[in-house]
């Protein structure tokens, strides 16, 4: 059994076997979406995602008994790699919350529809087709998908969790440094916050 802890990411696997899941496999990988642990409030477990609704700060129990898999930040290789004096290293974990809460709350956080179009869809194409002349662009705004939303809390924090110089897609956090795999199962049954 996995307990989360703060700050933990959360990877949703893709496990369905229609043929849209079959094919989001086969482009991005085992995962399909990617949220931040924040803890509970008032018994119920919170994370920080990107959804079709924008960034917020959303309860857990309504993904009950979906399988995930779970990395934890490396909080002392951080320190490591990224020069952090134990005077400004001890609130990161406090730094990165308070960022995520920032982004929720901020009212032009949407939901980044066209990066999808415009920055995923390239990048996997010309990762699975290299021939391909497609420029891969990608710049980061207020909008994210859900594993900007992740990586913007990091990146804000000067924490280079993964690559700022392409879009992010979920399985980047599983091939991160700065996180470890910590387990996997269901959540609320093998993975209990």
């Amino acid at each position: 059994m996995v307990k989360l802890e703060t700050c933990d990411v959360i990877l949703w696997k893709n496990i369905k076997s229609d043929p849209i899941s079959q094919l989001s496999r086969w482009a991005i990988g085992p995962y399909s979406h990617v949220a931040m642990y924040i803890k509970r409030f008032e018994g119920v477990p919170m994370v920080y995602e990107s959804r079709g609704r924008g960034v917020v700060i959303a309860s857990l129990l309504s993904q009950t008994g979906m399988p995930v898999a779970v990395m934890r930040p490396l909080f002392h290789l951080i320190k490591l790699c990224h020069h952090y004096s134990p005077q400004t290293f001890i609130p990161l974990r406090s730094q990165l919350l308070k960022t995520a809460f920032e982004i929720a709350a901020d009212e032009k956080s949407f939901y980044d529809y066209f990066c999808i179009m415009y920055s995923c869809i390239p990048r996997i194409l010309k990762e699975k087709f290299p021939w391909l002349p497609l420029p891969v662009k990608y710049h980061r705004d207020i909008f994210m998908i859900c594993s900007e939303a992740v990586a913007e809390i990091f990146w804000q924090n000067e924490v280079d969790v993964i690559s700022e110089k392409v879009v992010p897609l979920p399985g980047d956090f599983a091939e991160s440094l700065f996180l470890k795999y910590v387990g996997e199962g269901k959540l609320m049954e093998d993975i209990v916050p």
